[in-house]
Formats: structure tokens, sequence, C-alpha cells
């Protein structure tokens, strides 16, 4: 098996699935099968485990063993592998993270899929779904949400945030990034009450963007920002009964 180990080092990517190796026994007339040469190699050292059936990560020479390079997004770079016609990105701290917008990875990595899933997601992996409607970014080698993409998601589900006053820690970072026109886009076709949730969130962060979101809303329905329970305070100009957020919106530092 030495072309196919060859081979793998002249690539050095960092994970290798079932199908590479079968495209290499081939190139290289090996009769054994995928799943045997992996177990050879896996044996020998240069590939280790991922929790994903039929992906492995690679361990070149130039690690001097069989060490994993930790990557904090292993899992999810060898979920995609597995599932490459699956939409998914980053999104959240995750995906602030990621853009070098946060200090920190969250233990629980955030993931947002296009469609609903019906795929076995690893442990460790936090599941939404949001479709956004702008390009994504890519970063740390996995597609992951456009920080106008981050903001509107957090919007559209707030309760889904697992802690905003740990979000704070980041979110005036991404707020910083959001260019207004590609933040409208992101909100193009959504329902007002998306809009009025994204507007209080930034009035005070980010005043000019609320203002244009405020040009976009044609409703004056009240609307929740947060679970259905007692209101921690009520915003009259935008519409919304707060009921998650451990601060006012109006008392942040504005950021752009």
């Amino acid at each position: 098996m030495a072309g196919i180990l060859e081979d793998l080092e002249l690539e050095n990517e960092p994970f290798v699935n079932k199908n590479r190796i079968e495209e290499l026994a081939r190139k290289h007339k090996v009769r054994s099968s995928a799943t045997l040469i992996a177990s050879r190699l896996k044996k020998a050292g240069w590939l280790l485990p991922t929790e994903q059936q039929g992906v492995w990560e690679f361990a070149p020479a130039a690690m001097a063993g069989p060490f994993s390079k930790n990557d904090p997004l292993m899992k999810i770079k060898a979920f995609r592998i597995a599932n490459p016609d699956t939409p998914c990105y980053l999104c959240m701290q995750t995906a602030a993270w990621a853009l070098g917008l946060a200090d920190r990875v969250p233990a629980q990595k955030d993931l947002a899929f296009s469609e609903q899933q019906k795929l076995h997601v690893p442990e460790g992996i936090s599941v939404y779904r949001f479709s956004p409607a702008i390009e994504p970014a890519f970063a740390k080698g996995v597609p992951c949400l456009a920080p106008e993409s981050i903001i509107v998601h957090m919007a559209l589900k707030p309760d889904h945030v697992r802690s905003w006053e740990s979000a704070m820690e980041w979110l005036p970072d991404v707020v910083y990034e959001v260019k207004i026109d590609e933040l409208l886009k992101e909100l193009q076709g959504r329902k007002d009450s998306v809009k009025k949730r994204t507007g209080y969130l930034l009035q005070r962060m980010y005043p000019d963007a609320a203002e244009a979101i405020m040009e976009e809303i044609h409703s004056k329905a009240k609307v929740r920002f947060g679970p259905r329970q007692k209101a921690l305070r009520n915003d009259e100009h935008w519409g919304i009964s707060d009921t998650i957020l451990p601060f006012s919106p109006k008392g942040l530092e504005r950021v752009k």
C-alpha cells in the first residue's frame, strides 16, 4: 500500500473518506477492499477514527505518530465529508469564532441546516434550522453564516441562543462587521416579526441599520422577543414584548 500512502502524503488532506481510498486502490491496482485498506492504515497509525463512519483523520509523517490535530471542528468537517449534498453552516458563537469575531469556540458547536435535518448528527453539535438568503462565508475550512446572517438567525429564534449574557461578549464584534445592504438582503422576504426583532436588537449598537430596517416594516402588530412568558420590558417604538434579554438593547454601547 506504499503507493496509496504516498498519494495521501502528497495530498496532505486532513481527512480521508472511503471513496478516496477506493479511488487510490484502483489507481494503484490494489485488490483489497477500501475497508480492509483503511483497517490496515488505522492499525499502522496513519488513519485516526472520527465519529463519522467511513471518514478518518489523516496523520501524516510530519505528526511523528498517530496524533490527532484536535481540530475543534473535526466532527462537523467529518459530517460534511460524509454528507456532501447536505447544506449546513456554522452559526451563532461557533460562526463568530470561525470568523475571528469571538475569542473562544463553544464546547457545544452550533450548526444550521437549510432543511429539516433527518441525518444523525454527532454528539456535541447543536442543530438549528436556518437558510441564509445571502452568500455564506467560508472560514476554518467550513461554510459559516456571514455576520448579517448570524444576527438575523438570532433574531429569528431568540430563545435558541444558549446565553444572551455570554453572547454579548462577541455580538458587538459581529455587528461591527455588518453591512446595511447585506442585512436588508438577508431580511428581504422574511416576516415583519423577524425584522422588528432585528431592529430592536440593533437599535443602539447600529442605529443606522435599525432605521433602515424600520422603513421595511409594515405591520403594527406586537411581537415577542423570546418565549411566551412574562415580559421583562416593552418597546413601543418597535412593537416588541421582550421576555428573554437580560439587558435592554437601548442601554448597549454603539459600535457602528
